[in-house]
């Protein structure tokens, strides 16, 4: 164990502790947590930039509004906070590869700004990592964990870019879809094919659909090659992403996914409706898509659900809210909402306990080995658009349980 003392705002106190013994593996522990949306429990973000073949940089960003501030003796306000991270093989693994603790001290000023660490962590080139990384509010005794994929296996996967927009601070982090984002390729001068790609603004099929089949549509919407140099620029782009083929060879490459200023909340009434698929039937979903006055059937429908307008209001504000928390959850490719896990999540909540695996998830509502709980498995689409596509492996069994909840939904809330 080695001792690091930094200066940062106040006083940093990093411990480094190499080959630390775990009593787990990754996937034995209980990730439920990552999927509470209350306050701090899921305001960890965080990025990775590979300096170069043996070192990788994890960017960390805080917003310290999420951080306690205590007084101290000379009348100062400070929050105190560790950021911690391990990296894994793979969630099989116990022993982490490299793992590092970071205390930081923050005094509070009027006007806070969000702020970004970057850490360095050891990861050879070769490899695809887990990484396990931490927060905790030391004043309250409180932390948050988020898990994340490294990809770092060749010169062109995702780590060996950057990617900043009009905050050259914010390297790796989602670009906003009105700004101008700009990549820089670690090893130079690089060919690259350009795609773009439409998003999708319609629920996922329903989880006893079983004759569904996540199939992606790889057409893009254009397509062109260009060269990287430092800092190119691509323009912005409003209901489409981009995807980088960096090797057509390897077919390796990486997505980037601008987001709507009003992410994660429901931001037009297009995605609204695109929703609404998981209250109502197929016909009826059709017609809500194909309607002339998008806002017009938006309103009729929930009050056709609701009943009277106050509480159509009401259960539209907490449906919704459920929405935006899918999509700060589990957007990728496409919104968090239209999702197999968004859907789920809406519709049921936050599961009770997750298991994640190499190739898996498992939700489980209620208690572990009940035979009376309900329990879903995603399966990991393996991509290089994204590492959050998981397909719900669907059961004609859902059906019941399914459409209860849809009923509670419409029944028994908003009063």
């Amino acid at each position: 164990m080695k001792n690091i003392w930094k200066n940062s705002i106040l006083i940093l106190v990093i411990t480094l502790l190499f080959g630390c013994k775990g009593t787990q593996r990754l996937n034995e522990f209980d990730l439920a947590k990552n999927y509470q949306i209350k306050g701090f429990q899921h305001e960890i973000d965080a990025s990775f930039h590979s300096i170069n073949d043996s070192i990788t940089e994890l960017i960390v960003k805080i917003n310290p509004e999420d951080l306690l501030f205590s007084k101290t003796k000379i009348n100062n306000h400070i929050a105190r906070y560790a950021i911690g991270y391990k990296v894994f093989e793979g969630y099989n693994n116990k022993l982490p590869l490299d793992t590092a603790t970071i205390h930081y001290s923050l005094k509070q000023e009027k006007i806070t700004s969000t702020k970004f660490h970057k850490i360095k962590l050891i990861a050879q080139k070769g490899k695809d990592y887990v990484v396990k990384v931490t927060l905790n509010d030391e004043n309250r005794s409180l932390s948050s964990s988020k898990i994340y994929t490294l990809r770092k296996k060749y010169n062109s996967s995702r780590s060996y870019y950057e990617i900043s927009a009009k905050d050259q601070q914010r390297v790796n982090f989602t670009p906003l879809q009105e700004d101008t984002f700009y990549i820089n390729p670690l090893n130079g001068q690089q060919n690259v094919k350009v795609q773009i790609f439409s998003t999708n603004n319609t629920c996922a099929a329903k989880p006893y659909e079983v004759n569904y089949q996540y199939r992606f549509d790889g057409i893009p919407d254009t397509s062109w090659t260009t060269t990287l140099t430092t800092n190119t620029a691509f323009p912005p782009l409003k209901n489409q992403y981009y995807h980088f083929i960096t090797d057509t060879i390897l077919n390796d490459g990486f997505s980037v996914f601008p987001i709507p200023p009003t992410f994660p909340k429901i931001g037009s009434i297009y995605q609204a409706n695109g929703v609404l698929g998981y209250l109502i039937s197929k016909s009826e979903y059709s017609d809500v898509l194909s309607a002339k006055y998008p806002r017009k059937v938006f309103e009729n429908k929930w009050l056709e659900l609701s009943g009277n307008r106050q509480r159509a209001r009401n259960i539209i504000k907490e449906f919704y809210s459920e929405a935006s928390k899918a999509n700060q959850l589990f957007t990728c490719n496409q919104p968090g909402w239209s999702t197999d896990r968004g859907m789920i999540y809406i519709i049921y909540g936050p599961p009770r306990i997750v298991y994640r695996y190499n190739d898996s998830e498992i939700w489980i509502y209620g208690e572990e080995n009940n035979l009376f709980s309900e329990q879903f498995e995603f399966q990991r689409i393996h991509s290089n658009f994204s590492d959050n596509i998981y397909e719900l492996k669907r059961n004609i069994n859902y059906k019941v349980n399914y459409n209860r909840m849809i009923n509670a939904w419409i029944d028994e809330r908003g009063y």
